[in-house]
């Protein structure tokens, strides 16, 4: 019985633990965006990647993958998304391009 209260005890604490295992610093610019054109429409690309309890990631959240799933041959726009639930979260990247 004092085993399985063990287990429970780790697995509960590896799943409240796991909810703050990533951090991004905040969105820093350093590139010029004043030569693009923002009247203009946008292809949107994304690729995603999964975690579950922060150990195991499925997926493939590269800029690359982003740009290749939407036909975007020249990247003007990168963000990112976070969602994050209880025993897992999702890294998304976003692109915005030609």
């Amino acid at each position: 019985m004092k085993k399985v209260g063990m287990l429970c005890l780790v697995l509960g604490l590896i799943v409240i633990g796991t909810a703050c295992t990533t951090m991004r610093s905040p969105a820093v610019n350093l590139a010029d965006l004043s030569s693009v054109d923002f009247t203009q429409p946008f292809k949107r690309g994304e690729s995603c990647s999964t975690s579950v309890l922060g150990f195991q990631w499925f997926g493939d959240a590269s800029i690359v993958e982003a740009a290749k799933s939407a036909g975007i041959t020249t990247v003007q726009v990168v963000d990112y998304d976070f969602r994050y639930y209880v025993v897992m979260h999702k890294f998304c990247t976003i692109v915005h391009g030609k």
